[in-house]
């Protein structure tokens, strides 16, 4: 069997939706599937990433450019072009489509020679179907054609696929299935070295504690909101650094939110990190937070980051809002505070960071919830099962 999967974020590209299509087509690769990616082109790097898959990489230059976003629907029709000769050249049993765009891609096409599966995180649902943009309206009907043509529909969390029902795709077609975390997230030993270069890099004590975020820099994701939360902290914990590791449009607006409050000399914005070096940076901090809060029409589906910082026993605060009520069990793996109030947010830092008995009974109870539910293994054995039965 020949799968392709379709997707406008893959490595170089640092992102969530970047890193579960790598984890896909490097996992289901190694399988008995064959499989073929076609993804956007960015750079010079493109090659060293592809090197190391066990299948091939077709690359739409142009598709990762800054540009294309600009022009309406410009990057919805250089995607179609290619997927529409890519399947008529390798004739594909199956296409897994990733991203929003990529499902819009796969509804505008005239007949499906193969059997379309869908994997939604939410917040194309959410943009594209109740936001307010015209642009991003009008995506949504070669969105739900495709829904319509799919036997298969996955979803990464239970929030996720209440969001996909509310459209009217049928609850027989959907199915769950978690995000996984790499082998080396839960076994790899601390690189000490590594961990101390950190802290001479960015000036970080011995005696510090640390707050971690790791994210795209966007509101969605709340790092200002941290930020504002730390003028209170810092009254109890007044050597405290907040790293917030991530690019974003919002990156120099948070840095002016912090020298306007007075906490610009305890925030570091340390930009773009490849996703194999962000371990270093888990095991650096005494607490990973992302008070996560809907925004631009957008959700979160299940994020990554928080079951990474699980697999490295670090406690989570992050927002009760989306797929972040599964990756963080309250008051067991973490804190699910309101991502709109900044003196819960405050408090939720000073409650773990004053028990140091509760932060490391978090940490180990996140571990042992990661090995259970979010293992990348099980995650790809799923998929290909999914898709197994799909083409059956």
């Amino acid at each position: 069997m020949k799968l392709l999967i379709h997707t406008h974020e893959f490595p170089p590209f640092l992102g969530g939706l970047a890193t579960t299509s790598y984890k896909l087509a490097k996992g289901i690769g190694d399988s008995t599937i064959e499989v073929v990616v076609l993804a956007p082109g960015y750079s010079s790097n493109d090659k060293a990433v592809d090197g190391n898959l066990p299948c091939r990489v077709i690359r739409v230059p142009g598709l990762g450019g800054k540009w294309i976003k600009i022009i309406p629907f410009a990057e919805v029709l250089l995607g179609w072009i290619y997927l529409v000769k890519t399947l008529m050249n390798e004739k594909p049993d199956t296409v897994l489509f990733i991203t929003e765009e990529a499902e819009v891609v796969g509804g505008l096409l005239p007949f499906f020679s193969f059997h379309p599966v869908v994997r939604i995180a939410g917040s194309g649902i959410t943009t594209c179907f109740y936001g307010s943009k015209i642009t991003k309206r009008i995506m949504r009907f070669p969105m739900r054609r495709l829904y319509d043509k799919s036997q298969l529909i996955i979803a990464v969390s239970n929030s996720t696929k209440e969001l996909i029902q509310s459209v009217g795709v049928p609850e027989e077609k959907i199915e769950v299935i978690y995000n996984g975390v790499q082998n080396c997230m839960l076994t790899k030993e601390t690189d000490s070295m590594a961990v101390d270069n950190l802290r001479k890099e960015y000036g970080i004590r011995d005696e510090d504690k640390v707050l971690l975020t790791v994210a795209r820099v966007l509101p969605r994701k709340g790092q200002d909101t941290v930020i504002k939360a730390l003028p209170t902290v810092l009254k109890e914990f007044p050597r405290l650094k907040y790293m917030i590791v991530g690019e974003g449009r919002y990156r120099e607006k948070f840095s002016e939110l912090a020298l306007e409050i007075g906490v610009n000399d305890n925030v570091i914005f340390t930009g773009g990190v490849a996703h194999e070096e962000t371990i270093n940076f888990f095991d650096l901090a005494d607490i990973f937070i992302m008070p996560n809060r809907y925004w631009n029409d957008k959700v979160e589906g299940l994020p990554n980051s928080l079951i990474e910082a699980s697999a490295r026993s670090v406690p989570l605060i992050a927002g009760d809002h989306g797929g972040s009520r599964e990756a963080v069990r309250d008051n067991v793996t973490g804190l699910l505070v309101d991502p709109q109030s900044v003196e819960e947010v405050a408090q939720a830092i000073i409650t773990i960071l004053k028990d140091d008995k509760m932060a490391l009974e978090m940490g180990k109870s996140g571990k042992d919830t990661v090995i259970k539910f979010h293992t990348e293994e099980e995650m790809i054995g799923n998929y290909i099962s999914a898709i197994n039965k799909v083409v059956q």
